[in-house]
C-alpha cells in the first residue's frame, strides 16, 4: 500500500494549491470539503448570479455518500451538484488532469464551464435517467490560475454521490497512476488464469477428478473479480448493460466464495462436513439464482446476504483447515498462509477505501496468496512423488520375493518331476511290461505334460539368469540350416493330429551366423512352439535371407493372429496371448520374452508382424560370422542383388573429392544429348555411396558422387541436377542443413532432395521435412525402396521441367489481341502507302507467327540464332507501328554459337518495349547484348523506360505462375536457374528504365 503525500485539502469548496509544488511521479486526491447543491443540476453560467438566487448549497465531505444532504428527500432517486475551485499558482506549464474511478452513478463533469466527460445521463426527472460508471480520464486547461469543477451527479440506489477519491497531477503522474494500477490488474488476472491453465491442462491430460473442474471455476470467477472492481476493465472491454454490471460483480464474489470450500473438500477430504457444505452450496446457489432472475433494484438492497456468504464461508474455511492440520496433511501451513494473505487484501481493501482515501493498495498480497497457492501444489506432488518411489521400491523387493520364490520353487520341483517322468518312461520303454493299451496312452499324456511343466521349470530359471546377468554366451560359428532342421524334428510330436505343414526355406549355402549354439535352439524352439500352440491349420515355415552383415530369420505361421495391442505387449514378460473357451495357452508367458532378451545379448533384435485371423511373423536378427560376407549376393533374389556390395566400374576419389570425370558442368550444346537423369550422391562413408551407386545403376543414371556438403553446394552453381541424395549425419555439415541451403535456391519442385536417415522416430522425420526434403529412406537401404523413391522423385522433376517448357511455349502462342489487329492495321495502312514496307511487314509478321506456334519451343534449348530471328521479327512489328518513339540497339557477337532456353531473350525484349518503353510518351531506347565473356555468354537488355519500383521488382520474380500475357519473367527466371543453378539478374529504378541479363555457361 502506497500512502498518500502532504497535500492541501478543500475547504469551503475551496483547494488553494497556490505556493506548493505539484509532484511530477504522484498524484494527489482532491479530498476534503466540496460544495454541494442538493436537488438541483446548475449549469455552468449559472454559476455568476448571486448566491441569493442560487439553490440551497451544503458543504460535503469528498470521498463520501451524499446522503446527509439529502434528508429531508425520499432516497429512491437524488440528484445534485458538486462544486470545486482548485486555485494555482501563476504560468502552471504542466498539463494537468483528473482521474475519476466512481460517481455513483451517473455524471457530468464540467471544467471552467466546458463539459469534459459524461458518464450516463444524470436528469432532474429519474424517467431520462440513465446510470453509466465507468474510470475516466479528464484533461484540464494549461495555464489557468483557477480551475472550476462541476459535477452533476444522480444516483437511485441510496449510496450516491462521489464515493471515491478523484485524484489530480501531472499527465504523467496520472498516466504512471493508471498503468501502475491496470498492469498490477491484469498481472493478477493473468497469475490466476495460469492456474485455471494448469488445471485444464490437467483435465485434458486425463486427470478425472471434479476438483480440478471446481478449481478452474474458482479461477474463473476470481478474475471476473478483479476486473469488475478498481478499473472495472471488463465493463471497460465489454459493452455490458449497467443493470447486469452490479449483478456480475457480486455472482463472481458469490462463486469464489462457493467455490473454496468445494476445492478444499477434495484437497483435504474430512469426513463428517459434507453435510454442512450441502447446506452452505444450497444457501449460495439460491442467492445466485436471485441475483439471475431478480429485477436489477432488488441487487444492491440484497447485499447483506452477500455479507452472510462472506462471513460464513471465511468462518467454515478457518475451521476447515484447522482440522486439516490437526490430521497432518501435508502443505496446509501454505494454504494457511494463502488465506491469511487473502484476508489481509480484503482487510486493507477495505481500510483503504473507507478510511484513508488517496492510497494506492497493490495487490502484492494476493500475488504472494496465489505463489502460496503454487507451493502447496509442489509441496503435494513432491510428496505424492516420494510416496511414489517408496511403493515403487516396495513392489520391486515385493517382484523380487516373487521371482526368488518361483526359482526355490523351480529348484524344489525339479527333481520329483524328473523322477515322474523317469518312472513313466521306463515303464513305456519296458517290453515286459504289463500295462494295456489305455493306461500306456494314459502314461503317454503324462510323459508329455511332465516334459511341459519342466520346461516352464526351465523358462522360470532362465528369467532368473537373465536377470542377474549370469548368461554366458558361447559365440561361435553356427549352421543356421543344422540348427533349424534339428528343432523341427525336436517339434513334429506337437503337430500330431492337426493339419498343419511344417516348412523350411533355408539352403544348405546359407552363411554362417555367430551365436551360441544351445540359445540359438531355444530362440527358434520357443517361436516355433508358440506358432504351433496357436496354429489349428495351415503352415508354418521359417525362412532367412541376409543383409548388412546380418541374417535375419523368420518364423512365419497361419495362426489366429494377434491385434496391435497384443503385438506391443507380446515380449514383455507374464503375458500370453488372448485365450477364449476353445484354447488354453498354458504357460507362464515367459518364451517370447526369453527369445527377446536372448536375440539382443547377440545383438540383433526380434520384431513380430501380425493381422488377426491371418497369421503372424516373427523375424530375428543375427550377425553373420566374419568369413560369411560374401555370401549375400549370391543368396538373394535376383531382384535385390543390386544393393550387394559390388567394386564399381568407377573411380571414386580421395575423401573430400568429387571424381574429376563427373563434376564437369555441361556446357548448353550438352543438354541436346543429355538423356538421363543427373543423381548427386553425398556421403561422408565411400563405401555408402559404392552401394548407392550399385543399386542405382550407372544405365539409368548419371551419378555424381561427393563426400560433403560443400562440394554439394559449390557443385551445383555451375551443374544442372535432377536430384539430391544425401546422408542426414555428416561431419561439419548435415544433411538437414545441406538441404536447407539448397532451399534458399530452390524451391522443393525444381530440385528435390532424398534422405538417407538410420533412425526413422517421428521426431527426425520432421525435421528431415520441415528443413525441406521431399522424402527420406531409412539405413539399412532397402534397394526396391531406393530404386523406387529415387524413379519417382526424378520423374517429378523432369515433368515440372516439362511444365514449364509447355507453360512458356504456351503463353507464347497467347499473342495479345490488341498486338494482332494493331499489326494488321499497320499492313492494310501500309498497302495504300508503301507496298514494299507492306510486304517486308506481312513476311516479318507471318515469320514471327511460324515461331509463335513452333513445336520447337517446347524443346529444353534452341540455337541462339533462332531466338534472335524471332526477336527481330518483333521489333520490326514494333518499330514499323510506333516509329521513332522505339530505337533499337544490337550489340551482337557475330562469333558466338550457343543454345539457350527458348523464348528466354524474346521474354526480355517483349518486357521491356511494353512495359517499360511504350509506358512513357515520348518512348525510349532498346539496347540489346550478347557478348562472349570468355567462361560464359551473357545476354543483356538494357532499356531506358519507366523502371519498376522495388516492390514490383519482387513480385516479377516470385516463384508464382506467370498469370499475366505474354511470357512471364518469373517462368524465365525458374527454367535458367533449373539448367544453369543462376536466374535472371534485374536492375531497375523508376522514370531510370531497366536492365535485365543472365549468363549461359560454355
Amino acid at each position: 500500500m502506497q500512502m498518500p503525500i502532504e497535500h492541501p485539502s478543500a475547504v469551503n469548496g475551496i483547494v488553494d494549491l497556490r505556493g506548493w509544488s505539484i509532484p511530477d511521479n504522484r498524484t494527489i486526491p482532491l479530498d476534503g470539503e466540496w460544495m454541494l447543491y442538493p436537488s438541483a443540476l446548475l449549469e455552468p453560467d449559472r454559476l455568476g448570479e448571486p448566491a441569493a438566487s442560487l439553490p440551497e448549497s451544503a458543504f460535503v465531505r469528498v470521498p463520501g455518500s451524499w446522503n446527509s444532504a439529502f434528508a429531508h428527500q425520499k432516497a429512491d432517486y437524488m440528484y445534485g451538484t458538486y462544486r470545486l475551485i482548485v486555485l494555482l499558482d501563476e504560468g502552471v506549464e504542466h498539463s494537468l488532469q483528473l482521474r475519476i474511478y466512481e460517481i455513483n452513478n451517473a455524471s457530468s463533469i464540467y471544467i471552467n464551464g466546458q463539459l469534459a466527460v459524461q458518464n450516463g445521463l444524470p436528469s432532474e426527472q429519474k424517467s431520462d435517467y440513465r446510470p453509466t460508471d465507468l474510470p475516466r480520464t479528464v484533461s484540464l486547461p494549461m495555464g489557468e490560475e483557477r480551475i472550476e469543477i462541476l459535477v452533476h451527479a444522480a444516483d437511485h440506489t441510496g449510496n450516491g454521490g462521489i464515493i471515491k477519491e478523484i485524484h489530480f497531477g501531472t499527465e504523467k503522474a496520472i498516466q504512471m497512476r493508471n498503468m501502475i494500477s491496470i498492469g498490477s490488474q491484469l498481472l493478477l488476472g493473468m497469475l490466476f488464469l495460469i492456474h485455471g491453465l494448469y488445471a485444464f491442462l490437467l483435465y485434458l491430460l486425463g486427470a478425472i477428478n471434479r476438483g480440478l473442474n471446481y478449481f478452474a471455476m474458482l479461477v474463473f470467477c476470481g478474475i471476473l473479480s478483479i476486473f469488475t472492481v478498481d478499473d472495472k476493465l471488463l465493463y471497460v472491454w465489454l459493452t455490458i448493460p449497467y443493470e447486469l454490471q452490479p449483478k456480475i460483480s457480486l455472482l463472481s464474489y458469490v462463486g469464489v466464495m462457493a467455490y473454496i470450500p468445494l476445492v478444499l473438500k477434495h484437497v483435504f477430504p474430512i469426513q463428517g462436513h459434507d453435510r454442512l457444505l450441502r447446506w452452505y452450496a444450497l444457501y449460495c446457489s439460491g442467492y445466485a439464482l436471485f441475483l439471475l432472475l431478480a429485477p436489477s433494484d432488488y441487487t444492491l438492497p440484497s447485499y447483506p446476504f452477500f455479507l452472510r456468504i462472506v462471513f460464513l464461508g471465511s468462518v467454515g474455511i478457518s475451521i476447515y483447515m484447522l482440522r486439516s492440520v490437526n490430521r497432518g496433511q501435508v502443505g496446509t501451513i501454505f494454504l494457511i498462509l494463502s488465506c491469511v494473505c487473502l484476508g489481509n487484501n480484503i482487510v486493507w481493501t477495505i481500510i483503504a477505501g473507507r478510511w484513508i482515501p488517496g492510497t494506492t493498495h497493490y495487490p502484492v498480497d494476493l500475488s504472494i496468496c496465489l505463489l502460496l497457492f503454487a507451493a502447496f501444489w509442489f509441496r503435494r506432488y513432491f510428496h505424492s512423488s516420494k510416496q511414489t518411489t517408496i511403493l515403487a521400491e516396495k513392489l520391486q523387493r515385493a517382484n523380487e520375493q516373487k521371482d526368488e520364490f518361483l526359482i526355490n520353487t523351480s529348484h524344489e520341483l525339479r527333481n520329483p518331476l524328473h523322477g515322474i517322468i523317469n518312472i513313466a518312461q521306463s515303464i513305456l520303454d519296458d517290453p515286459k511290461s504289463s500295462a494295456n493299451e489305455a493306461l500306456r496312452q494314459r502314461l503317454e499324456v503324462q510323459v508329455s505334460v511332465s516334459r511341459r511343466m519342466s520346461r516352464m521349470l526351465d523358462d522360470l530359471l532362465d528369467v532368473a539368469r537373465l536377470k542377474g546377468n549370469t548368461i554366458q554366451l558361447q559365440l561361435q560359428r553356427v549352421s543356421l540350416q543344422g540348427v533349424a532342421t534339428g528343432v523341427c524334428e525336436m517339434l513334429k510330436y506337437m503337430l500330431q493330429g492337426k493339419p498343419v505343414r511344417l516348412s523350411l526355406h533355408i539352403s544348405d549355402s546359407f552363411p554362417a551366423v555367430q551365436a551360441d549354439e544351445n540359445r540359438l535352439i531355444q530362440i527358434l524352439f520357443n517361436l516355433l512352439h508358440n506358432a504351433i500352440k496357436f496354429t489349428d491349420q495351415g503352415e508354418i515355415s521359417i525362412s532367412a535371407r541376409t543383409e548388412d552383415g546380418k541374417a535375419y530369420i523368420s518364423v512365419q505361421d497361419t495362426g489366429i493372429g494377434m491385434d496391435e495391442t497384443t503385438q506391443v505387449r507380446v515380449f514383455a514378460q507374464y503375458e500370453q496371448g488372448d485365450t477364449n473357451e476353445h484354447r488354453a495357452s498354458g504357460g507362464f508367458g515367459l518364451g517370447l520374452s526369453i527369445c527377446k532378451q536372448l536375440v539382443e545379448l547377440h545383438g540383433g533384435t526380434i520384431s513380430v508382424k501380425s493381422v488377426v485371423g491371418e497369421g503372424s511373423i516373427f523375424t530375428f536378427t543375427l550377425p553373420l560370422a566374419e568369413s560369411a560376407g560374401q555370401y549375400r549376393a549370391a543368396e538373394l533374389p535376383a531382384d535385390s542383388s543390386a544393393a550387394a556390395w559390388t567394386e564399381p566400374d568407377h573411380t571414386l576419389g580421395q575423401k573430400g573429392a568429387v571424381a574429376a570425370s563427373e563434376i564437369n558442368a555441361p556446357s548448353a550444346g550438352q543438354f541436346a544429348s543429355q538423356t538421363k537423369p543427373r543423381i548427386v550422391a553425398v556421403d561422408d562413408d565411400s563405401v555408402n555411396l559404392h552401394i548407392i551407386v550399385d543399386i542405382l545403376g550407372r544405365s539409368k543414371y548419371e551419378i555424381i558422387t561427393a563426400t560433403s556438403a560443400t562440394e554439394v553446394i559449390k557443385l551445383l552453381e555451375s551443374t544442372q541436377v535432377d536430384l539430391v541424395i544425401s546422408d542426414v549425419m555428416m561431419p561439419h555439415m548435415s544433411g538437414y542443413e545441406l538441404t536447407r541451403t539448397i532451399r534458399e535456391r530452390y524451391s522443393i519442385s525444381e530440385l528435390p532432395v532424398l534422405l538417407l536417415t538410420a533412425r526413422n522416430r517421428p521426431e527426425d522425420i520432421y525435421a528431415g521435412f520441415q528443413s525441406g526434403a521431399n522424402d527420406y529412406v531409412t539405413k539399412p537401404v532397402d534397394a526396391r525402396e531406393l530404386r523406387s523413391r529415387v524413379r519417382v522423385l526424378t520423374e517429378l522433376k523432369l515433368s515440372i521441367e516439362d511444365r514449364l517448357r509447355m507453360e512458356a511455349a504456351w503463353l507464347q502462342a497467347q499473342i495479345q489481341p490488341h498486338f494482332l489487329y494493331n499489326t494488321l492495321n499497320s499492313i492494310a495502312a501500309l498497302s495504300t502507302m508503301d507496298i514494299h514496307k507492306m510486304q517486308r511487314l506481312l513476311e516479318e509478321f507471318s515469320h514471327y507467327l511460324r515461331t509463335s506456334f513452333d513445336f520447337h519451343n517446347t524443346d529444353q534449348v534452341i540455337a541462339v540464332e533462332r531466338e534472335l530471328a524471332l526477336v527481330r521479327s518483333y521489333l520490326y512489328i514494333e518499330k514499323e507501328r510506333f516509329g521513332e518513339r522505339l530505337q533499337i540497339e544490337w550489340d551482337i557477337d557475330s562469333s558466338i554459337s550457343v543454345l539457350l532456353p527458348p523464348l528466354s531473350i524474346q521474354t526480355l525484349v517483349e518486357n521491356a518495349v511494353n512495359h517499360g518503353i511504350l509506358r512513357k510518351s515520348q518512348g525510349g531506347k532498346l539496347h540489346i547484348q550478347v557478348k562472349d565473356k570468355r567462361k560464359f555468354v551473357e545476354v543483356a537488355v538494357h532499356d531506358n523506360g519507366a523502371g519498376m519500383p522495388e516492390v514490383l521488382l519482387r513480385q516479377v520474380l516470385s516463384r508464382q505462375p506467370a498469370i499475366t500475357s505474354g511470357v512471364g519473367l518469373s517462368n524465365t527466371d525458374r527454367r535458367l536457374k533449373q539448367l544453369y543453378g543462376k536466374g535472371l539478374h534485374i536492375q531497375s529504378a523508376p522514370g531510370l528504365g531497366t536492365s535485365v541479363s543472365f549468363h549461359i555457361p560454355k
